[in-house]
């Protein structure tokens, strides 16, 4: 993508800060005539730079925890690779998979019940490629924040608005036109609400009465894009950042750090060998450390960092088939 396109940019953030925003108010929002929006939209999904519209649905209110593993391998053929992703990918637990370059081969999260539940995932993967890990860790998500791409807009000084995914572990009950909904929404969430009532055999008064009463009660966290950020010409990095302790105050100065750095895609509190991820989106190797050192001297109280690369994502599925409808 063109830096001096700006329009484009401007749209994409704008899809990305709600990515159900009506044609017609987007195209007022940018001053441009509505038919010039419909076909820049279309226009950057049939190139390959919108992967697809998401709707950000948060797992720990219907009773699953998040789990992240990171895998180093040994003795794997190119086939084994394959297969190895391949049972990511068909695995119904799991929401998002990808490649890494670094101390680790990948990473990947999972939804579980519980420790319990998380464990018989994970045995039935050792049962199966055990012989082939090296090295493996996984620690508990507390809470993870997604942060709005304002990198697409560098030229605006903003705070970004922040959807916080994990948290206390609830039940609410869903029902099958719930979790129905919440299936088309996960990777198409800008459909129309005609259209998922066509595609549910639903009716359209039906249809957003629900939405709305998922994301009152906070399961739908938002609408935003999954973009391919090679086509933009960025990168994706992670940094599992070590701290000796994690006190209240130094997570709320975290996330005010988090809000007011344009390239900070995601962060994540967690429970395990370190206490905090940071997942960067920058140019290039250059940008990510200079990040880090900025980062560094606003947290002096940082031990050290590791650094991931994630060359391919594999599987990013708001909604993996783990959960059905409990009538």
């Amino acid at each position: 993508m063109q830096n001096s396109d700006v329009i484009d940019r401007k749209i994409l953030y704008e899809l990305d800060f709600d990515a159900r925003i009506p044609t017609t108010r987007l195209a007022k929002k940018l001053r441009q005539p509505r038919e010039k929006i419909n076909y820049r939209i279309s226009n950057l999904q049939k190139r390959g730079y919108i992967r697809k519209f998401v709707c950000m649905i948060n797992p720990s209110k219907f009773g699953y925890s998040i789990y992240k593993l990171f895998f180093k391998f040994q003795n794997l053929s190119k086939e084994k690779e394959k297969e190895i992703f391949g049972w990511f990918v068909d695995n119904k637990y799991v929401y998002w998979v990808a490649s890494a370059k670094g101390k680790w081969d990948v990473n990947l999260t999972i939804f579980a019940e519980d420790i319990n539940h998380f464990d018989e995932i994970m045995s039935e993967f050792h049962t199966r490629y055990g012989e082939y890990i090296q090295e493996q860790e996984f620690n508990t998500t507390l809470v993870a924040g997604i942060l709005t791409k304002d990198w697409l807009v560098p030229e605006k000084q903003m705070r970004s608005k922040v959807a916080q995914v994990g948290g206390r572990v609830e039940n609410i009950v869903l029902d099958k036109t719930d979790v129905e909904i919440l299936r088309v929404l996960a990777n198409n969430g800008r459909m129309s609400v005609a259209e998922i009532a066509r595609k549910l055999n639903s009716t359209q008064k039906i249809v957003l009465y629900k939405m709305k009463e998922l994301e009152k009660k906070k399961i739908i966290l938002g609408y935003t894009t999954s973009l391919n950020l090679e086509m933009i010409g960025m990168q994706f990095f992670k940094a599992l950042v070590f701290f000796n302790t994690m006190t209240r105050e130094l997570k709320h100065k975290l996330i005010e750090y988090m809000r007011t750095n344009p390239h900070v895609g995601f962060f994540v509190f967690c429970v395990g060998s370190w206490p905090f991820e940071m997942e960067l989106i920058v140019k290039d190797n250059k940008e990510f450390y200079q990040v880090m050192d900025d980062f560094r001297e606003c947290f002096p109280e940082m031990k050290s960092y590791e650094t991931l690369i994630f060359p391919k994502e594999f599987k990013f599925d708001w909604m993996p088939l783990c959960y059905e409808a409990k009538e």
